[in-house]
């Protein structure tokens, strides 16, 4: 809870950013008018955005507003020199909280359903409604795959001076991973093309993650998700490609350890790297302090510190919100777990919404990739003997 005071700090003070963002024209840029500054009307639509996702920040001072207003216009030149790329927000140092009381609420928190990361059920990203497509991008079908070339929007990625950002799930604001080359070949065959981290639907209501593609003992190609996205029966269509149609589905899944086993049809192909993430391997020895990377849909390509251990499940502080569930999870380009969902003791803390926002936002907790290929294993049929593509 002590974290939502400075994130309202951190996020208001990105909206003055904005405002100086507007006055000042990228490297190269044709010569601009001098700007209208209106700090106030900014930060006052920055706050409206982040409330209709949940933020709340307090109410801006008029009086400070018109002196940044006043200030800017007195230091902002016609023709302003290439400004500098701002410095990602400073990790802050986390202690080793391996023997704290906290140790013991991760144990339980294992055991029992535990704070999740929600699927994503809403076909409808965000909703900003006054917030435009670029014209020169085409206008997608696909409601989860949205161009957004307003400022806002490309402030809250951390991407002020990109022509345009991609959202692909609701409530995130990151600049979202792409559709693959890959995937594209594979589709004009009539094909989907899975692999670490492709974006999924499930039964078209649900999005999330996948963790690894394969082939099992039996040399049927399988994949693993996180167990809360599906129930056994579930249809699964990659969202990079979902034109195909269906070309998988769930047949099986553990709800205590999180994961799901996916076959696949002859419409799909498996492959051990995808969209630039390349698995060299599964499993593998994660230690308190060890630094791990995860690719999800919602947030892309993110790294933490890893905080904690159990004998199931990792504790990290890697950014991961609605969608990323399932995403995979590296160290050496091993895959060493999946996203299983946000720890909140008592319901309390900040999902990873901006990259904005630094670790400023609550732990992650992690399916241990070694724990779910022993599962898969013991419990035989579909998944068992899984090998990377």
């Amino acid at each position: 809870m002590r974290w939502m005071p400075h994130l309202k700090r951190v996020l208001v003070g990105s909206a003055f950013a904005g405002a100086f963002f507007i006055g000042a024209p990228a490297a190269g840029a044709a010569e601009l008018p001098n700007p209208v500054v209106d700090s106030a009307g900014f930060v006052e639509h920055v706050r409206g955005e982040l409330s209709s996702v949940g933020v709340q920040t307090p109410q801006v001072d008029v009086q400070v507003t018109d002196a940044v207003d006043d200030a800017l216009q007195k230091v902002v030149p016609q023709n302003t020199p290439a400004l500098p790329q701002p410095e990602a927000p400073q990790v802050p140092e986390i202690p080793d909280v391996a023997d704290s009381p906290v140790a013991g609420e991760v144990e339980e928190f294992a055991t029992q359903a535990y704070d999740q990361a929600e699927a994503l059920t809403n076909p409808n990203p965000i909703g900003l409604q006054e917030l435009t497509q670029p014209e020169f991008k085409p206008v997608e079908v696909d409601p989860n795959y949205v161009w957004r070339n307003d400022l806002f929007s490309k402030v809250a990625a951390g991407k002020p001076f990109e022509d345009f950002v991609l959202h692909r799930a609701p409530g995130s604001f990151f600049d979202a991973p792409r559709v693959p080359e890959e995937s594209n070949q594979a589709m004009t065959q009539g094909k989907s093309l899975y692999g670490p981290g492709t974006p999924i639907y499930i039964n078209d209501q649900t999005m999330c993650t996948l963790t690894m593609a394969g082939t099992d003992a039996e040399n049927r190609k399988v994949g693993v998700t996180a167990g809360h996205c599906a129930e056994v029966g579930d249809s699964v269509a990659s969202a990079d490609s979902w034109q195909v149609g269906p070309t998988g589905t769930v047949v099986s899944k553990n709800a205590a350890l999180d994961y799901s086993v996916i076959e696949f049809g002859s419409d799909a192909e498996v492959t051990n790297s995808y969209s630039g993430v390349t698995a060299r391997g599964v499993g593998g020895n994660v230690q308190p302090g060890d630094v791990v990377c995860k690719r999800g849909v919602a947030t892309g390509t993110t790294c933490g510190m890893t905080l904690m251990k159990s004998e199931n499940i990792q504790l990290n502080q890697v950014c991961a919100t609605v969608g990323d569930s399932g995403a995979p999870v590296f160290r050496n380009g091993q895959i060493v777990g999946a996203i299983s969902g946000g720890y909140r003791p008592g319901n309390m803390g900040s999902s990873c919404i901006t990259p904005l926002q630094g670790a400023l936002h609550v732990p992650t907790v992690v399916s241990d990739s070694n724990v779910v290929i022993a599962d898969m294993n013991r419990r035989g049929g579909v998944g068992a003997g899984f090998k990377l593509a």
